[in-house]
């Protein structure tokens, strides 16, 4: 029983000083093709972040190309938004509590924006969750890289990829 009791206390001790490397400064490479593209972007995370924080999946489904990639941080994928739309719905949301969602939305960070020819650009950022954990921690970090591209004249997700950040090792 002692024994049982010294390795919840190493563990929780464990858990309390878990620490992270911590994200870089932002940076903006590249250029947009035209000034107005920065603010669409902008516009575009800003949605999909209001939909996530909503749970609102056709909201999220939307934010994404028709045939975007979407892979989330335990390797699970979808191709195509209504397949997303799908699986947000049926599974993903049922299961979220709505105000962990609205704190994850709220907790998003830019890290940096890389623009890529006359079309297309990648965003990466991070939150914190509540929901889950990251090996060891208490407070779930997670980075969100969104791949965008213009597509008929409008800016669209094409690529998603959620990934768990871990803590630092000594």
């Amino acid at each position: 029983m002692k024994v049982a009791f010294g390795i919840c206390i190493l563990l929780v001790s464990l858990i309390a000083s878990a620490e992270y490397y911590s994200p870089l400064a932002y940076q903006v490479s590249g250029r947009p093709a035209v000034n107005s593209d920065k603010a669409s972007i902008d516009k575009l995370i800003n949605r999909f972040w209001k939909a996530w924080s909503a749970q609102n999946a056709k909201g999220v489904a939307n934010a994404h190309s028709v045939d975007a990639e979407w892979t989330n941080a335990f390797g699970r994928s979808f191709r195509g938004s209504k397949e997303l739309e799908i699986f947000l719905s049926n599974k993903l949301f049922p299961e979220f509590d709505k105000e962990v969602s609205k704190k994850e939305a709220n907790s998003y960070r830019p890290i940096s924006r890389r623009y890529i020819g006359s079309s297309g650009a990648v965003v990466y950022g991070r939150i914190e969750s509540d929901r889950g954990t990251s090996a060891g921690s208490t407070n779930r970090k997670i980075a969100f890289t969104f791949v965008v591209e213009k597509v008929k004249g409008e800016w669209k997700i094409i690529n998603q990829i959620i990934t768990d950040l871990r803590e630092r090792r000594s």
